[in-house]
Parts: C-alpha cells; sequence; structure tokens
C-alpha cells in the first residue's frame, strides 16, 4: 500500500512541477520585455564573481556607477 501512495506522491509532485514550469513559461511570454545582451553580460559578470572574488571589484564598480546614474536621474527628472 506504501508502494501506491509512494507512486501517486512522485506523480503528483511531477505533475506540479509541469504545472509551475507551464505557469513560468506563460508569464514569460506575456511580458513583452526582452533582455539585451548587456543584461546577459551582467548576469554572467554576476556569475563569474561569485566563483572568482577578483570580478568582485568590477561588479561593486559597476553597481556604484548605476546607483549614481540613477540618483543623477532622480534628481534631475520634474517632480509629481
Amino acid at each position: 500500500m506504501s508502494l501506491v501512495f509512494g507512486c501517486l506522491a512522485i506523480i503528483v509532485a511531477g505533475g506540479l512541477i509541469l504545472l509551475l514550469g507551464a505557469a513560468a513559461i506563460a508569464g514569460i511570454a506575456r511580458s513583452k520585455k526582452q533582455g539585451t545582451s548587456g543584461s546577459l553580460g551582467s548576469a554572467a559578470l554576476e556569475i563569474q564573481s561569485l566563483l572568482e572574488p577578483e570580478k568582485k571589484r568590477v561588479v561593486e564598480t559597476m553597481r556604484f556607477e548605476q546607483e549614481a546614474e540613477d540618483e543623477d536621474d532622480r534628481l534631475q527628472s520634474p517632480p509629481r
């Protein structure tokens, strides 16, 4: 009897994984925002900084520059 319940649990878990995957794909397809090669490069650099500590400085510098640029944009935008 426990073998039947074990198989049933595996089938249910597999079904849930398929449903979650389908929902994720549908969400990606619905959002029209496409990644760019620049965002792909940034993601690759982030991963590389986890594996190679010397790359961490580059990532921190990029984040600092982006934050400074965002702050400049926020200060230059007219108030609502």
